[in-house]
């Protein structure tokens, strides 16, 4: 062997050496300086609602909404809004909320540990009748249906507010608002499906992992 790739292999052999044991020593430091994912950050707590949410709203657990609000109308609309989860900020939530506060209402807080949209209805709402149900894929499209005699169950995933834009969702509740107050005899169920999940990192860490909103209108 050459004398100078002894010399670079005797240099490497060094580095090694000292590197190794003082990557150990340092580790813990080193590595406390890297971000953990985001899914890590407060694991301890975002799936535990605070005491204020406990107290101030009902809470649905994991068996669908539809299963546990009693139907009051003779015609009910289920809407499923993506990327609408329950914020750690209890404040944020009672202002997408107090959106509904003309309207008779009830307000709570569902587990929903599916974190997809796809499909939605089949999952959440197809618990209802069968035969007098119709999805609807537009907003626009639920008023027309509302007037035909037919159809007593109607669903709906609302997809435009999945990058977790805020103004794009309090526009959506407040159109679907309007549309409470214009159907009295309808009974309304509106829901989140998962936290801003299509958002940045820090997006997603300020809403809790499986709690979604939920809005029961005209009930």
């Amino acid at each position: 062997m050459e004398k100078s790739q002894k010399i670079n292999l005797a240099i490497f052999l060094a580095f090694i050496v000292f590197t190794i044991p003082l990557s150990y020593i340092m580790g813990s430091d080193f590595m406390g300086k890297q971000e953990k994912p985001w899914h890590m950050q407060g694991a301890v707590h975002e799936d535990s609602l605070s005491q204020e949410y406990l107290h101030k709203y009902k809470i649905l657990d994991k068996v669908p909404v539809t299963l546990q609000v009693e139907r009051s109308k003779e015609k009910r609309v289920l809407i499923l809004i993506d990327a609408w989860g329950v914020p750690f900020d209890e404040q944020k939530l009672a202002k997408e909320f107090a959106i509904f506060k003309d309207v008779p209402h009830e307000y709570a807080i569902h587990k929903r540990l599916k974190n997809v949209t796809a499909h939605a209805e089949k999952v959440e709402f197809r618990t209802d009748s069968l035969d007098s149900l119709i999805v609807v894929d537009m907003l626009e499209r639920i008023e027309p249906l509302l007037m035909i005699p037919g159809y007593k169950t109607m669903a709906l995933t609302i997809h435009g507010s999945k990058y977790g834009s805020e103004e794009i969702l309090q526009n959506i509740l407040k159109e679907i608002a309007k549309l409470i107050k214009k159907f009295p005899d309808v009974q309304f169920i509106v829901q989140g499906a998962h936290r801003p999940i299509l958002g940045t990192p820090k997006t997603r860490r300020q809403y809790y992992a499986h709690w979604v909103p939920v809005v029961i209108g005209n009930f």
